[in-house]
Protein backbone atom coordinates (compact mmCIF):
# COMPACT_ATOMS: atom_id res chain seq x y z
CA UNK A 1 0.00 0.00 0.00
CA UNK A 2 1.13 3.56 -1.14
CA UNK A 3 2.16 6.17 1.76
CA UNK A 4 -0.54 8.00 0.51
CA UNK A 5 -3.22 5.76 0.70
CA UNK A 6 -1.72 4.73 4.54
CA UNK A 7 -1.95 7.98 5.49
CA UNK A 8 -5.98 8.73 4.11
CA UNK A 9 -6.62 5.72 6.01
CA UNK A 10 -5.34 6.75 8.75
CA UNK A 11 -6.99 10.00 8.79
CA UNK A 12 -10.26 8.34 7.98
CA UNK A 13 -9.98 6.28 11.04
CA UNK A 14 -9.17 9.25 13.44
CA UNK A 15 -12.47 10.61 12.00
CA UNK A 16 -14.35 7.43 13.38
CA UNK A 17 -13.08 7.40 16.65
CA UNK A 18 -13.87 10.79 17.25
CA UNK A 19 -17.37 10.74 15.56
CA UNK A 20 -19.12 8.67 18.51
CA UNK A 21 -22.13 8.74 20.51
CA UNK A 22 -23.26 8.55 24.15
CA UNK A 23 -25.39 5.36 25.14
CA UNK A 24 -27.03 4.95 28.64
CA UNK A 25 -26.48 1.34 28.72
CA UNK A 26 -28.94 -0.06 31.11
CA UNK A 27 -27.18 -3.09 33.08
CA UNK A 28 -24.52 -0.46 33.97
CA UNK A 29 -27.03 2.25 34.90
CA UNK A 30 -24.71 5.04 32.95
CA UNK A 31 -23.55 6.07 29.46
CA UNK A 32 -20.67 4.81 27.68
CA UNK A 33 -19.78 6.62 24.21
CA UNK A 34 -19.19 4.31 21.42
CA UNK A 35 -17.77 4.65 17.64
CA UNK A 36 -20.93 4.85 14.89
CA UNK A 37 -20.75 1.25 13.36
CA UNK A 38 -18.25 1.18 9.87
CA UNK A 39 -19.72 0.12 6.60
CA UNK A 40 -17.33 -3.39 7.12
CA UNK A 41 -19.34 -4.10 10.10
CA UNK A 42 -22.67 -2.83 8.22
CA UNK A 43 -21.25 -5.42 5.53
CA UNK A 44 -20.27 -8.39 8.45
CA UNK A 45 -23.88 -8.23 9.58
CA UNK A 46 -25.48 -8.07 5.61
CA UNK A 47 -23.57 -11.13 4.53
CA UNK A 48 -25.35 -13.46 7.91
CA UNK A 49 -27.84 -13.16 5.17
CA UNK A 50 -26.84 -15.79 3.18
CA UNK A 51 -25.58 -18.71 5.23
CA UNK A 52 -29.56 -19.44 6.12
CA UNK A 53 -30.34 -21.40 9.16
CA UNK A 54 -26.57 -20.96 10.63
CA UNK A 55 -26.93 -16.98 9.72
CA UNK A 56 -29.65 -16.79 12.68
CA UNK A 57 -27.01 -18.09 15.05
CA UNK A 58 -23.70 -16.22 13.49
CA UNK A 59 -25.83 -12.91 13.39
CA UNK A 60 -25.45 -13.08 17.22
CA UNK A 61 -21.79 -13.14 16.92
CA UNK A 62 -21.49 -10.67 14.71
CA UNK A 63 -23.54 -8.32 16.07
CA UNK A 64 -21.86 -8.87 20.01
CA UNK A 65 -18.67 -8.22 18.24
CA UNK A 66 -19.78 -4.71 17.02
CA UNK A 67 -20.78 -3.72 20.26
CA UNK A 68 -17.43 -4.73 21.86
CA UNK A 69 -15.49 -3.03 19.04
CA UNK A 70 -17.19 0.23 18.81
CA UNK A 71 -17.37 0.40 23.27
CA UNK A 72 -14.96 2.78 24.22
CA UNK A 73 -13.29 1.63 27.56
CA UNK A 74 -16.29 -0.47 29.03
CA UNK A 75 -16.34 -3.66 27.61
CA UNK A 76 -18.44 -5.72 29.55
CA UNK A 77 -21.96 -5.79 28.29
CA UNK A 78 -25.19 -8.11 29.48
CA UNK A 79 -27.67 -9.15 26.41
CA UNK A 80 -30.40 -7.01 27.76
CA UNK A 81 -28.06 -3.85 26.99
CA UNK A 82 -27.85 -4.57 22.75
CA UNK A 83 -31.62 -3.45 22.29
CA UNK A 84 -30.65 0.00 24.13
CA UNK A 85 -27.14 0.04 22.37
CA UNK A 86 -28.13 -0.97 18.79
CA UNK A 87 -30.88 1.71 18.66
CA UNK A 88 -29.15 4.12 19.79
CA UNK A 89 -26.25 3.10 17.36
CA UNK A 90 -28.48 3.40 14.38
CA UNK A 91 -30.73 5.91 14.84
CA UNK A 92 -27.15 8.57 15.07
CA UNK A 93 -25.60 6.38 11.98
CA UNK A 94 -28.81 6.61 9.49
CA UNK A 95 -31.73 7.86 11.67
CA UNK A 96 -34.76 6.42 13.79
CA UNK A 97 -37.32 5.60 10.99
CA UNK A 98 -37.40 1.79 10.07
CA UNK A 99 -39.48 0.37 7.74
CA UNK A 100 -41.36 -2.89 8.73
CA UNK A 101 -43.75 -4.86 6.26
CA UNK A 102 -44.09 -1.66 4.60
CA UNK A 103 -44.56 0.13 7.71
CA UNK A 104 -43.23 2.74 9.11
CA UNK A 105 -41.86 3.36 12.50
CA UNK A 106 -39.86 5.84 15.31
CA UNK A 107 -37.42 3.95 17.17
CA UNK A 108 -37.32 6.87 19.29
CA UNK A 109 -40.77 6.06 20.97
CA UNK A 110 -39.14 2.38 22.25
CA UNK A 111 -39.81 2.39 25.85
CA UNK A 112 -35.61 1.79 27.45
CA UNK A 113 -35.90 -1.45 29.91
CA UNK A 114 -36.41 -0.85 33.52
CA UNK A 115 -33.90 -2.60 35.49
CA UNK A 116 -37.19 -3.26 38.18
CA UNK A 117 -38.08 -6.21 35.59
CA UNK A 118 -35.20 -7.66 35.60
CA UNK A 119 -34.76 -10.92 37.63
CA UNK A 120 -30.52 -10.74 37.35
CA UNK A 121 -30.35 -13.68 39.23
CA UNK A 122 -32.07 -16.69 39.95
CA UNK A 123 -32.45 -20.21 41.92
CA UNK A 124 -34.20 -23.29 40.48
CA UNK A 125 -34.17 -26.48 42.02
CA UNK A 126 -35.52 -30.01 41.28
CA UNK A 127 -35.43 -33.34 43.14
CA UNK A 128 -31.70 -32.24 44.72
CA UNK A 129 -30.50 -30.70 42.14
CA UNK A 130 -30.04 -26.88 42.13
CA UNK A 131 -28.88 -24.33 39.26
CA UNK A 132 -27.88 -21.02 39.38
CA UNK A 133 -28.93 -18.68 36.71
CA UNK A 134 -28.00 -15.40 35.81
CA UNK A 135 -28.78 -13.10 32.73
CA UNK A 136 -25.41 -13.89 30.66
CA UNK A 137 -22.89 -11.27 29.29
CA UNK A 138 -21.85 -10.56 25.58
CA UNK A 139 -18.82 -12.31 25.87
CA UNK A 140 -20.70 -15.50 27.07
CA UNK A 141 -23.28 -15.15 24.47
CA UNK A 142 -20.68 -14.97 21.59
CA UNK A 143 -18.95 -17.85 23.20
CA UNK A 144 -22.26 -20.22 23.12
CA UNK A 145 -23.37 -19.26 19.87
CA UNK A 146 -19.99 -19.69 18.03
CA UNK A 147 -19.74 -23.45 19.30
CA UNK A 148 -23.61 -24.00 18.83
CA UNK A 149 -22.84 -22.45 14.84
CA UNK A 150 -19.92 -25.16 14.37
CA UNK A 151 -22.28 -27.93 15.65
CA UNK A 152 -25.10 -26.89 12.93
CA UNK A 153 -22.30 -26.67 10.77
CA UNK A 154 -21.91 -30.40 11.09
CA UNK A 155 -25.49 -31.22 9.11
CA UNK A 156 -24.87 -31.57 5.54
CA UNK A 157 -28.24 -29.85 4.18
CA UNK A 158 -30.69 -27.99 5.12
CA UNK A 159 -33.47 -30.63 6.58
CA UNK A 160 -31.05 -31.98 8.93
CA UNK A 161 -30.58 -28.49 10.42
CA UNK A 162 -34.33 -27.71 11.12
CA UNK A 163 -34.56 -31.27 12.58
CA UNK A 164 -32.03 -30.98 15.08
CA UNK A 165 -32.25 -26.86 15.59
CA UNK A 166 -35.20 -26.97 18.36
CA UNK A 167 -34.02 -29.09 20.91
CA UNK A 168 -30.19 -27.81 19.51
CA UNK A 169 -30.85 -24.37 20.18
CA UNK A 170 -32.83 -24.52 22.78
CA UNK A 171 -30.27 -27.08 24.61
CA UNK A 172 -27.33 -24.28 24.08
CA UNK A 173 -29.32 -21.58 25.00
CA UNK A 174 -29.37 -22.03 28.28
CA UNK A 175 -25.89 -22.89 28.26
CA UNK A 176 -25.65 -19.22 28.52
CA UNK A 177 -27.69 -18.17 31.25
CA UNK A 178 -26.49 -21.19 34.01
CA UNK A 179 -23.87 -20.00 36.43
CA UNK A 180 -23.70 -23.39 38.25
CA UNK A 181 -25.54 -26.43 38.98
CA UNK A 182 -25.04 -28.39 42.31
CA UNK A 183 -26.14 -31.90 43.26
CA UNK A 184 -25.77 -32.10 47.15
CA UNK A 185 -22.04 -31.34 47.95
CA UNK A 186 -21.01 -31.87 44.14
CA UNK A 187 -20.79 -28.37 42.30
CA UNK A 188 -19.51 -27.23 38.83
CA UNK A 189 -19.46 -23.91 37.65
CA UNK A 190 -19.99 -23.57 34.02
CA UNK A 191 -17.43 -20.67 33.29
CA UNK A 192 -14.46 -23.14 33.91
CA UNK A 193 -15.64 -26.05 31.96
CA UNK A 194 -15.52 -26.01 28.17
CA UNK A 195 -18.98 -24.98 26.58
CA UNK A 196 -18.96 -29.25 24.87
CA UNK A 197 -19.44 -30.23 28.45
CA UNK A 198 -21.68 -27.76 29.83
CA UNK A 199 -24.26 -29.20 26.69
CA UNK A 200 -23.36 -32.28 27.76
CA UNK A 201 -24.64 -32.19 31.66
CA UNK A 202 -27.76 -29.92 30.35
CA UNK A 203 -28.58 -32.66 28.38
CA UNK A 204 -29.04 -34.68 31.38
CA UNK A 205 -31.16 -32.40 33.26
CA UNK A 206 -34.78 -33.51 33.98
CA UNK A 207 -37.42 -32.41 32.15
CA UNK A 208 -38.71 -30.49 34.85
CA UNK A 209 -35.74 -28.58 35.78
CA UNK A 210 -34.76 -27.77 32.49
CA UNK A 211 -38.96 -26.16 32.17
CA UNK A 212 -37.87 -23.54 35.27
CA UNK A 213 -34.77 -22.81 32.91
CA UNK A 214 -36.96 -21.70 29.68
CA UNK A 215 -39.18 -20.03 32.30
CA UNK A 216 -36.18 -17.75 33.92
CA UNK A 217 -34.67 -17.19 29.90
CA UNK A 218 -38.36 -16.34 28.79
CA UNK A 219 -38.95 -13.57 31.40
CA UNK A 220 -35.86 -12.05 30.29
CA UNK A 221 -36.52 -12.08 26.38
CA UNK A 222 -40.02 -10.91 27.65
CA UNK A 223 -38.26 -7.73 29.19
CA UNK A 224 -36.23 -7.55 25.72
CA UNK A 225 -38.84 -7.78 23.26
CA UNK A 226 -40.42 -4.79 25.45
CA UNK A 227 -37.34 -2.77 24.71
CA UNK A 228 -37.23 -3.44 21.09
CA UNK A 229 -41.23 -2.66 20.85
CA UNK A 230 -42.35 0.14 18.44
CA UNK A 231 -46.22 -0.44 18.41
CA UNK A 232 -48.70 -3.15 19.81
CA UNK A 233 -47.38 -6.43 18.92
CA UNK A 234 -44.60 -5.09 16.30
CA UNK A 235 -41.14 -6.25 18.23
CA UNK A 236 -38.16 -4.77 16.08
CA UNK A 237 -35.42 -7.45 15.16
CA UNK A 238 -31.84 -7.06 15.24
CA UNK A 239 -31.52 -8.53 11.86
CA UNK A 240 -28.90 -8.39 9.12
CA UNK A 241 -30.49 -5.05 7.71
CA UNK A 242 -30.91 -3.31 11.06
CA UNK A 243 -28.04 -0.99 10.43
CA UNK A 244 -29.00 -0.67 6.52
CA UNK A 245 -31.23 2.24 5.86
CA UNK A 246 -34.88 1.54 4.47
Amino acid sequence: MSSTAKSFLTKLKDLNDANTVSIKVPSLDKKVEFKLPSIKQQKDLLRTTFDGVDGIITRTAAANQIILDNAIGEKEFLIIDKPAIFIALRTAAIGSNITIKKEKYDLKKVKPIKLADIEFTKSVEHDGITVELKVPTLAVDTEVSKKLAKEFAKFDNIDDKLKQSIDTVVAFESIKYIESISVGEDIVTFKDISVHERNEIVNQLPIALNHKIVDYIGSIKEVTDKAMTVAEEVVVEIDASFLSSD
